[in-house]
């Protein structure tokens, strides 16, 4: 399957809030790697693939970004109830340097800092 990459790019910005939970010991390291590709991103190179790359060599990862990257994607908010209604989306949150997306599940829940520029994420524009 062939994906976007500026859903790529999005993915990795999305991933990394999730990434202790999802790797443990190696987050850090991983971490690191997107951050740097997604710096080289910002600058305009193209860096897709190799967040792909690095996103599908973990199985947990793997599989996280199959889900943000499939047709349904649960993780960017929360599912419609059965019947008639509608989606309700988390509020989305940005490092204002594009490299760090968090998403407030909880109303209340302390916005984070973004661990590669230490600065408190903002809202995205709707």
């Amino acid at each position: 399957m062939t994906f976007e990459p500026d859903d790529i790019l999005e993915a990795g910005r999305s991933i990394r809030p999730f990434l202790p939970e999802l790797l443990g010991n190696d987050a850090v390291q991983v971490d690191k790697q997107l951050a740097e590709l997604l710096a080289q991103a910002k600058a305009g190179q193209e860096v897709d693939k190799q967040i792909l790359e690095i996103l599908k060599s973990q199985p947990d990862t793997r599989n996280w970004i199959a889900e943000f990257l499939s047709e349904k994607q649960v993780s960017k908010g929360f599912e419609p109830l059965p019947g008639k209604g509608q989606a309700i989306s988390a509020q989305k949150y940005i490092c204002p340097q594009g490299d760090y997306v968090w998403y407030r599940r909880i109303v209340g829940a302390t916005i984070p800092i973004c661990p590669t520029h230490g600065v408190v994420l903002i809202p995205a524009a709707q």
